[in-house]
């Protein structure tokens, strides 16, 4: 029954971020080429992936929610089980953290910084004398 509350809440969320979007769109965006109908049958996708027209957003929920029913309940629940335990452990991060100085919360976020501009595989050429 939990898992039929966090897929309505995920719905709902996704449905009001659907709908602020469209709001938001430029009214460019809104307008239809005039005798071109195969504007108006495509699926309609903004930028972000999301969907603009109802129905498709409604067909989507659909299939979810088909796709959803045939999931065995062993499976939801062991779902549900290994979000908790990451939310537990994600918790004990942040509290580790925080248990760190201010430098060395400063040099995890420099070396942060660091580790997106270099290539993967090129780190190990780096080599610290100490």
């Amino acid at each position: 029954m939990k898992i039929f509350k966090i897929i309505i809440v995920t719905l709902i969320s996704t449905l009001a971020t659907t709908s602020l979007a469209s709001e938001n769109q430029k009214p460019e965006d809104t307008k239809l080429s005039q005798g071109n109908e195969a504007t108006v049958t495509q699926p309609s996708i903004t930028n972000s992936g999301k969907l603009k027209e109802p129905k498709e957003f409604q067909k989507v929920i659909d299939e979810y929610k088909e796709y959803v029913s045939k999931i065995p309940a062993e499976v939801r629940e062991e779902i549900i089980t290994y979000r908790k335990e990451i939310a537990k452990i994600n918790k004990q991060k942040r509290l580790l953290y925080s248990q760190l100085s201010d430098a060395g919360q400063e040099y995890l976020k420099t070396e942060q910084e660091y580790k997106k501009r270099l290539p993967l595989n090129k780190k190990s050429l780096i080599q610290i004398d100490k």
